[in-house]
């Protein structure tokens, strides 16, 4: 397969490449795919076999990846409840290399590993990172949605109360909003999102990189819509729309509506300006119609 992307020459120019690379002692935190298992970096796989050993959330999980690239590194089992522990800690010394991976993507985005950094830091042990694969980066960037500031809020609390007071606290955020959520209490985070957020744009992304991977983008209503008829399945990314009525300039914006009209049907002009601004769809289309109106 990568011989039939890359030609002979390049392949031993990269080979070379990582022979001559000295990486320091240390603990490399290595980004897995989230899915695919071909969105690894030829760093990270040359981390893992260098390393003495790896930690890994599941095991057995993450011997499939080592077992596909032939990867024959130890693997010592590191979650939330043995990172300090000294089953971890008494592994690592000053002048060896080691890798800390999660079940999939970018560790500790909503996964263990923060206590055996500091750990590491603590004992003045380096660690780097090796980036890569990351849900949160992924679904930024196809959400549609503005990335220039948001907030990452990871899984919402299952129960309704606590969810609800989370989403409450988050009401007049401008950033977007990212969480993470299960199949079985999407369309309830959702709901509950509806409810206190208004209706706002939001994107929510299945399955990334894998074979059933899905975007489904539009006001939160039509999403609860959608998924009230095709049930939930996989893992999900929502990213929803912040507060943008909180501190808007509504002159500039209907201005814009107005130019947007000049050269869009009036569907398209609504559904520009409703997407790009998390608006209501419903009033935008009214003041549309009023502008249709001043014009005649």
């Amino acid at each position: 397969m990568i011989s039939a992307i890359l030609s002979p020459q390049l392949l031993e120019k990269m080979s070379q490449k990582l022979r001559d690379q000295q990486h320091k002692p240390g603990l490399y935190v290595v980004a897995t795919p989230i899915g695919n298992i071909f969105d690894i970096s030829f760093r990270a796989i040359h981390i893992l076999k260098e390393a003495k050993y790896i930690f890994a959330e599941d095991t057995r999980q993450s011997k499939k990846l080592l077992n596909f690239y032939d990867i024959k590194t130890p693997l010592i089992s590191c979650h939330e409840h043995n990172e300090e522990s000294s089953v971890v800690t008494s592994k690592i010394k000053e002048e060896d290399i080691y890798a800390l991976i999660s079940d999939a993507g970018t560790p500790l985005i909503s996964d263990p590993g923060y206590r055996i950094v500091n750990w590491c830091v603590e004992h003045r042990i380096d660690v780097f990172p090796v980036p890569g694969a990351s849900a949160l980066t992924a679904g930024l960037s196809v959400a549609g949605l503005p990335t220039n500031s948001f907030a990452f809020h990871g899984f919402l609390p299952p129960k309704a109360q606590s969810r609800r007071s989370a989403l409450r606290d988050l009401r007049n955020a401008e950033q977007t909003i990212v969480f993470l959520e299960s199949p079985r209490r999407l369309l309830n985070s959702l709901g509950d999102m509806l409810e206190i957020f208004g209706n706002r744009y939001a994107c929510v992304c299945r399955e990334m990189t894998k074979i059933f991977e899905e975007f489904r983008r539009g006001n939160l209503s039509e999403l609860i819509e959608y998924f009230s008829n095709n049930e939930p399945v996989g893992e999900f990314v929502v990213i929803v729309s912040g507060n943008r009525n909180f501190s808007i300039d509504e002159t500039a914006i209907f201005s814009e509506l107005s130019k947007s009209l000049d050269e869009k049907t009036l569907k398209n002009a609504v559904e520009e300006i409703s997407h790009k601004y998390g608006l209501s769809k419903k009033t935008i289309y009214r003041k549309a119609l009023e502008i249709q109106g001043e014009k005649q």
